[in-house]
């Protein structure tokens, strides 16, 4: 007699972690799930370490700054604070919406995104200032030429430093969840998402900064003048550059987490560190330059090329991610595990994008959106298994996910929203009322026969009204 070994729920709970999916087990309370979440945790730590950064900023940039010869600098004040952030705002707020509307397939949890934005606006810059204060002070030579230090350490330091510090939240998302990166669009909104919000923090010091200093030096009317010119050239003009520079290293990430060679898991993040960091020192070694006419050609002729480049590999991204969930899902439409529409239901964004418009008028949002969560994971799990990046460990998780489909199709998820149309109001069917009491001697004439509800009379057959105006079908 043969004795068949079951396997352990430690055992499987440890191959599921390997491959990065979800654990198995019932799902246990809110409070329970919440208090054993890696990310409560992260979310924490992230929240306590920028609460620190923002009060060592916030003291750093008002301090006064003594200056040779007796001079002193004065620091910045609150009300400057306040007024750059309302102009540095309007370059945060689309950048990020543009962001994360590119993250559509199977967009990051709103904690992720958290994670990223704080990380990027107080973490990353809190880093960048303490070391490149540290660095330049240790690069001061002493009879140097007046400005020549602040360029050295924007050319040579400052370049490796931010770009280290803004893409460190994109290895901890990694490294905690591997899963959660599932293409090179991933790797790229989660870059770009703390790119952004470390220029939003930069922007905002550089601003007040014209604002104090001109205060002292300068008429309001030139103040206003030399501030707008600033907000110009900052806000709109290269507001392409932290995110344009950091993409380079989530890109990278993306890639190595998507690879089964481990030569490609260490090179890919490095090359796109090392790229990050040469196109921030050239972008800066432009912007020191003097003559006009050198910098506008270097913007025309590299900058904007590289702007072009970046959307449109993000295009092309998008694009082939639909393709990657039309032809995975293939495979289980093969085994007669799903219908053989989801392929290209669940592939295109406007498809996906209708029906959950129309799950608030013919069905529930809530399980189309949960319907479509699944289908996509499931898609995206099956491309890691062909790509021997997930074992046995995930095969569990294909069989859960059927069956969370399953479920959420039964609960008026919209799987195909064609034909479906909003409406303000919905016409309710006339209710038929049977007749009442019925008059012995003329049961026909009774007025009950019409309006009453107590039920047909026997032996009086009831007619339809006729619309003259129906014809036999042409």
């Amino acid at each position: 007699m043969s004795v068949v070994n079951a396997v352990s729920p430690r055992t499987v709970a440890y191959q599921r972690c390997r491959a990065g999916v979800p654990a198995p087990g019932s799902r246990p309370g809110l409070a329970w799930r919440v208090l054993r979440s890696r990310w409560t945790w992260t979310l924490l730590a992230v929240g306590l370490a920028c609460l620190w950064c923002g009060w060592q900023i916030y003291r750093t940039v008002t301090a006064p700054v003594a200056q040779t010869g007796g001079l002193t600098v004065p620091g910045l004040n609150d009300d400057a604070i306040r007024q750059s952030a309302g102009y540095a705002l309007r370059t945060l707020l689309p950048l990020t919406a543009l962001f994360l509307l590119a993250d559509r397939f199977r967009p990051q949890r709103l904690l992720i995104w958290s994670i990223a934005l704080l990380w990027g606006g107080l973490v990353a810059v809190e880093l960048s200032l303490t070391i490149n204060t540290w660095v330049s002070e240790r690069m001061a030579v002493v009879g140097q030429v007046s400005g020549t230090m602040q360029e050295r350490t924007a050319i040579y330091v400052a370049p490796f430093v931010e770009e280290a510090s803004k893409a460190t939240v994109i290895f901890l998302i990694a490294f905690l969840d591997r899963g959660r990166i599932t293409s090179r669009l991933s790797g790229v909104v989660l870059a770009g998402l703390s790119a952004v919000a470390f220029a939003f923090s930069e922007n905002i010091i550089y601003y007040a900064r014209v604002i104090v200093y001109g205060s002292y030096t300068e008429s309001a009317g030139n103040v206003h003048a030399a501030l707008m010119e600033l907000v110009k050239m900052r806000g709109l003009y290269t507001c392409f550059g932290h995110p344009l520079f950091t993409m380079m290293t989530g890109l990278g990430v993306a890639v190595a987490v998507r690879q089964r060679s481990k030569l490609v898991r260490v090179v890919a993040p490095l090359a796109g560190f090392m790229l990050a960091a040469l196109a921030h020192m050239m972008f800066n070694f432009v912007a020191s330059l003097s003559d006009q006419e050198i910098r506008l050609q270097m913007y025309f002729l590299l900058a904007l090329p590289l702007v072009g480049g970046a959307i449109l590999l993000v295009v092309m991204t998008c694009l082939s991610q639909g393709r990657l969930i039309r032809d995975r899902l293939n495979d289980y439409v093969m085994v007669g595990w799903l219908p053989a529409s989801y392929p290209y239901l669940f592939a295109r964004l406007r498809t996906r994008g209708w029906a959950l418009a129309m799950s608030l008028w013919h069905g529930s949002f809530w399980s189309t959106w949960r319907l479509q969560r699944a289908v996509t994971e499931l898609a995206y799990l099956r491309d890691a298994i062909t790509r021997g990046l997930v074992d046995q460990g995930g095969l569990g998780r294909e069989h859960e996910l059927i069956v969370r489909i399953r479920r959420w199709r039964s609960q008026r998820a919209i799987e195909n929203p064609q034909g479906l149309r909003p409406y303000l109001w919905r016409r309710r069917a006339k209710k038929i009322g049977y007749p009442g009491p019925v008059d012995p001697a003329a049961p026909w004439a009774s007025p009950g026969f019409e309006a009453g509800t107590t039920g047909p009379p026997v032996g009086v057959t009831r007619f339809t009204a006729v619309d003259p105006r129906w014809g036999p079908p042409a």
